[in-house]
């Protein structure tokens, strides 16, 4: 059995661990770019475009926690039982029903975040110009990745990090209610600290609760998965 202790640090390592190399990244990067006496706004735009140009330090941590959890939980064949294929060959139409549902409302409350935060960087315009000088400079196998390979890591490591171990391991000790608040704030700092926690932690609740009523992971591994293809598509395939 996992300690209350083991369990929340597990859940936590994720973030511990993007923080620090995210920080590397940005600190030395940062760091050059001041050294050449970019403005502010340029600097930051050199850091978004370093972070995005070696993410594929997100899918490492995601996989490797993954296997990890996988183990503490019993091994592949107790992920198999949460994972099986039954969880859709029982009612094909409403599984997929709750998949399309799903990474649709996961897009929406997404999109809703990048409105306001359009907003608040003086226009929709003037934010897609800065994301667009950010996406068009990196190089093309990051967004081969972020396109083709980290939807697969995140939809399903993520999920049996996050709705699997974490539901199953924290409910013993705070109740399922606290159980999905906590595993929710885990999966949204995960992401960063920025407003954009709070959108993935909203996401990390709604997740939290199908997977509380089914006890099962592979529409929400599908959902998941779908909504980075779509997401990550439209923000990188250009």
């Amino acid at each position: 059995m996992v300690s209350r202790g083991v369990a929340l640090l597990v859940l936590f390592i994720p973030f511990i661990l993007n923080f620090a190399v995210s920080s590397a990244i940005a600190g030395y990067v940062a760091y050059q770019a001041y050294q050449k006496g970019l403005s502010g706004e340029e600097i930051g735009i050199e850091v978004q475009k370093a972070i995005f140009t070696y993410n594929f330090y997100w899918s490492i941590i995601q996989v490797g926690i993954g296997i990890w959890v996988i183990r503490l939980m019993g091994g592949f064949k107790e992920f198999k039982k949460v994972a099986t294929i039954e969880d859709v060959a029982v009612s094909p139409a409403k599984s997929i029903g709750l998949i399309l549902g799903l990474a649709a409302l996961t897009q929406a409350i997404i999109w809703v975040y990048m409105i306001i935060n359009a907003y608040v960087y003086g226009g929709w315009e003037e934010y897609i110009k800065i994301w667009e000088r950010v996406v068009k400079s990196l190089p093309l196998y990051s967004k081969i990745y972020l396109i083709a390979i980290a939807p697969f890591t995140a939809g399903i490591f993520e999920e049996v990090i996050w709705r699997w171990f974490g539901i199953e391991t924290l409910s013993k000790y705070f109740g399922a209610s606290k159980a999905v608040i906590i595993q929710a704030i885990a999966f949204g700092i995960w992401h960063g600290i920025s407003p954009y926690a709070a959108v993935t932690a909203i996401i990390g609740v709604i997740y939290g609760l199908i997977y509380l009523k089914r006890r099962r992971l592979l529409t929400l591994m599908a959902a998941h998965t779908l909504a980075d293809i779509v997401g990550f598509t439209l923000a990188f395939a250009r």
